[in-house]
């Protein structure tokens, strides 16, 4: 009777114990393990060769920029400059790109769309001038010069930009050996006793008061100016220091020219 009880509870107990023993993770022999392969996307570098040179003359164009454009991501990816033989030679990403060549005063090529998934060579771009014709233009300088005569020196005063919009005081205060000081006072190699002369002849500007009346004619009407160190007969003996002939500019222009001064 004790037997019978303990086969009884011993056989109970025999699917427990085995399971016990059967590790935690572990199969059955017949078990299979299936293993999924991970899937990966590796974009990969092509790279690209081309030759860029001037249409008309076939020479290679040095320094010339490629780069490529992705439309996608809105930027340019990458790019490079052509060497001494007008070549370039570019890892690009695998895609599609705009290609544009470029070069300073030349036209721009591009090529749009260019699926670029392989080593590649684009060939040879020529490239134009990219020139406008001009009118002509003419040039006319004028600078100051001087000629010497027996009696006087000559200064012909041109247009000199630094008396652009100044008075006739700005002008002779340029012209070698003559001086203004910051009252207009004109003096010749230091002798303020001058005499000054416009085209020859005394003016009643001049009459009135010296000073003021270099201040009313502007830079721009001075054609020359005659600096007279040892006047002859023909002058009035006026002026132990000299004469200054100030010469006008012939112009057919009319209007009126003032200056107004202001002093507290």
């Amino acid at each position: 009777m004790f037997r019978r009880l303990l086969t009884t509870i011993f056989i109970g107990l025999l699917p427990i114990i085995s399971f016990a023993q059967q590790a935690p993770g572990s199969t059955t022999p017949n078990a299979k393990t299936v293993s999924t392969p991970s899937v990966t996307s590796e974009v990969k570098n092509v790279t690209i060769t081309g030759k860029v040179i001037e249409k008309d003359t076939k020479q290679p164009l040095e320094y010339a920029t490629v780069s490529f454009f992705s439309k996608r991501s809105n930027k340019i990816v990458t790019g490079g400059i052509t060497n001494l033989q007008g070549e370039f030679s570019i890892r690009v990403p695998q895609g599609v790109y705009d290609v544009r060549v470029e070069f300073i005063a030349f036209k721009t090529i591009t090529l749009a769309d260019k699926s670029l998934e392989k080593n590649e060579n684009l060939g040879t771009f020529e490239m134009e001038i990219d020139a406008e014709s001009l009118d002509e233009v003419e040039i006319i300088a004028e600078r100051t010069t001087v000629e010497i005569k027996l009696d006087k020196k000559i200064y012909n005063v041109g247009r000199d930009l630094t008396v652009r919009g100044g008075t006739v005081s700005d002008v002779l205060d340029n012209v070698p050996s003559v001086a203004v000081d910051v009252e207009g006072n004109v003096s010749l190699r230091g002798n303020d006793d001058v005499r000054i002369l416009i085209n020859g002849k005394p003016s009643g500007l001049v009459g009135l008061n010296s000073t003021d009346a270099l201040r009313q004619l502007p830079a721009e009407a001075i054609e020359r100016v005659e600096v007279i160190t040892s006047p002859s007969a023909r002058y009035d003996a006026e002026g132990s220091a000299g004469i200054l002939n100030i010469i006008l500019r012939r112009s057919k222009l009319q209007g009126l020219n003032g200056a107004i001064t202001l002093s507290a």
